[in-house]
């Protein structure tokens, strides 16, 4: 029967990978463009909006794909998606800069699973850049630290081609997002956050349990423990998080990470299915059914290592709707015989098995990618874990319920025998009372975990607020100080001043000699102005890209410019050492003081320092340029 099964899921996967990518044929497709202009939303979905080519020998290079008489096709779905597949595929669109200056945006692929990522920008013939990602590359070559694919553009005014070559042993979607940089990494932060939240929920679970089964010894427990932590490990690896955070040089385990963390949650489900509904006892034949799917779980789990992951991701895929079928067809049938305690176990598997079972059809193809489809196995789990704890608190308060109808038969036994009852009584006493101090220890444990959980969001909230690169205070963190300092200046009519600078021609040091080397300039830049903005109150971040911003509290405008030409001086005598070279660089700079009040926004304040900016930019670039007179005029008339 086992093997029926196996050979059931094999055939679904063989299936339902050969239809995934399936296209009408005799089908072309026109070159898709986006425009975009500057009231363009901060965030799109470029969804069916490619066309693609299929590179069923992955052969193909980029002159060839965009050779003339190509069969490029329309994509039918809402998103590209075609399942498990072993070909390449291309996409292309033309992304319209309706602007007349270069445009900012970062496009992200949140499919982080994915083998072999290629990009190239092209505008009018010419190649703008290019990017090489994959999940088989080291993640610090990724030109963004961010565990999904994440590639910064610049788009020239005018038609911008991109043509995006995908290949993976798995499945090949591409739900492509097209962000400002500013929304994309507000986005990103709140995604870590909510993440974070999942991940300490998961964590609380794994260690309260740990207690509870360390107190017990219910081996129910530690299969649950299992079950959750194989979970986490699939939920980390599959989103991205555990190659970013835990193991980004180790890219061989990350390739068979996905597959491993699906057999042992097949395995640590039988096994947890196997003790809880007592299967030995109940049912012998079904305890060995049960005991030979954790065999074949075991032999996934090896096999992982050594047979193609082609193979391997599309057999754990399905084994793991078979384990589910399982144990929720056993766990309603315990019930329906009379296994009270069997309800919120058969409750939980449902919860899992739907989640489950969404999120496969969808890596095969046969569901749109969004927000319920894509977390739907995140949402399944949650539930199946919630759940659990209520199975086996319900079966605790079972067997309490039997203890307490077996003393009403002792108290009335104990009518015959006096001698008896006292003991009885003491005995229950005794048990009611451990009871009890077990509750209250783990009552504390619970809140002490839940205390270190609270001091790991604020960790994790600190770092949203910093720059990874620089180590300086992030845009977010900018914004944020700067609205505070503005309504305290506002009130205590103190003046405020902001410096921004911007490095010149910091294109030209990543053209000439790569981001790395990019890179070291803005770091060695940020611990120079560190060492400078050390007044209590003042703050330094990095604004975006090679932007920095200072704020500078109760200071004039002459404070500011003294500030700006000794980072200029300081600047231009810099010297940066890079790979047996040394990289020199300038920094033009924009300063603003202002005594704000009610009518000069922040936005104002900022708006006045970046033309004072531009003004140094055009004029020479290496100098330092005041706010325009209507914002000295402001200062001068608030002074009054």
């Amino acid at each position: 029967m086992v093997l029926g099964f196996l050979r059931w899921a094999l055939a679904l996967c063989v299936v339902l990978s050969g239809s995934a990518g399936a296209q009408p044929a005799g089908v072309s497709a026109t070159l898709p463009v986006i425009p975009l202009t500057a009231d363009s939303p901060t965030s799109v979905d470029i969804g069916a909006n490619v066309a693609y080519l299929l590179d069923d020998s992955r052969q193909l290079q980029l002159d060839q794909a965009m050779a003339e008489g190509q069969p490029w096709m329309p994509v039918a779905r809402t998103i590209p998606n075609f399942g498990f597949t072993n070909h390449a595929y291309w996409f292309r669109l033309v992304l319209d800069n309706q602007t007349a200056k270069p445009m900012a945006r970062v496009l992200e692929l949140p499919r982080p699973f994915l083998d072999d990522v290629r990009l190239f920008h092209l505008s009018e013939g010419r190649m703008v850049n290019r990017y090489a990602l994959g999940d088989e590359q080291p993640y610090v070559q990724r030109a963004v630290q961010h565990q999904n694919f994440v590639m910064p553009l610049n788009l020239e005014p005018g038609r911008n081609l991109l043509v995006l070559r995908i290949a993976s042993s798995g499945t090949v979607e591409a739900p492509l997002r097209l962000w400002q940089p500013a929304a994309f990494y507000e986005a990103s932060a709140l995604g870590h956050l909510m993440s974070g939240a999942v991940f300490g929920m998961l964590v609380v679970m794994i260690v309260y349990n740990l207690f509870v089964y360390l107190s017990t010894r219910d081996r129910s427990y530690l299969h649950y423990i299992f079950f959750v932590a194989s979970y986490l490990m699939f939920w980390g690896t599959l989103n991205g998080y555990a190659f970013a955070y835990v193991w980004p040089e180790a890219i061989r385990w990350n390739s068979v990470a996905v597959p491993v963390a699906i057999a042992s949650a097949c395995l640590s489900a039988s096994l947890f299915a196997a003790s809880f509904l007592k299967l030995e006892r109940f049912s012998p034949t079904t305890h060995r059914l049960v005991m030979g799917m954790a065999w074949i779980s075991v032999g996934l789990i090896l096999s992982a290592f050594v047979l193609p992951y082609s193979w391997v991701i599309r057999v754990t895929s399905g084994f793991i709707l078979v384990v589910s079928v399982a144990a929720l067809s056993i766990g309603y049938w315990r019930w329906w015989l009379g296994a009270r305690f069997a309800r919120f176990y058969c409750l939980s598997w449902t919860a899992l098995f739907v989640g489950v079972s969404v999120l496969t059809i969808s890596k095969f193809g046969w569901l749109p990618s969004n927000f319920l489809v894509d977390n739907a196995s995140q949402i399944g789990i949650l539930m199946l874990v919630v759940l659990l704890s209520l199975t086996l608190a319900d079966r605790i308060n079972t067997d309490r319920g039997l203890r307490i109808d077996a003393q009403s038969a002792a108290l009335a036994h104990a009518k015959k025998a006096r001698a008896s009852q006292q003991a009885l009584l003491d005995a229950t006493a005794d048990a009611n009372r451990a009871l009890e101090e077990r509750v209250r220890e783990r009552t504390t444990e619970l809140n002490l975990t839940l205390d270190q959980l609270r001091l790991a969001n604020e960790q994790l909230q600190r770092l949203s607020m910093t720059d990874s690169l620089t180590q300086v205070g992030n845009r977010a963190f900018f914004d944020q100080s700067l609205v505070t300092e503005h309504k305290r200046a506002s009130r205590l009519k103190q003046p405020l001043a902001l410096v921004l600078l911007d490095i010149d021609h910091f294109k030209a040091i990543n053209d000439t000699y790569g981001h790395p080397a990019g890179d070291a300039c803005l770091q060695a830049l940020a611990q120079l102005m560190r060492q400078q903005v050390q007044r209590a109150g003042d703050l330094l971040a990095r604004y975006g890209g090679e932007e920095f911003v200072v704020l500078l509290i109760n200071s004039t405008l002459g404070d500011a410019l003294e500030l700006a030409e000794e980072f200029r001086s300081d600047i231009a005598a810099l010297e940066v050492p890079f790979e047996g070279r040394t990289l020199r660089f300038t920094a033009s700079f924009g300063v603003a003081s202002a005594v704000p009040d009610m009518l000069f926004t922040p936005s104002q304040f900022v708006g006045d320092a970046d033309r004072a900016l531009y003004e140094a930019k055009h004029s020479g670039r290496n100098c330092v340029r005041a706010a325009s007179p209507r914002l000295r005029k402001t200062e001068a008339t608030d002074s009054v």
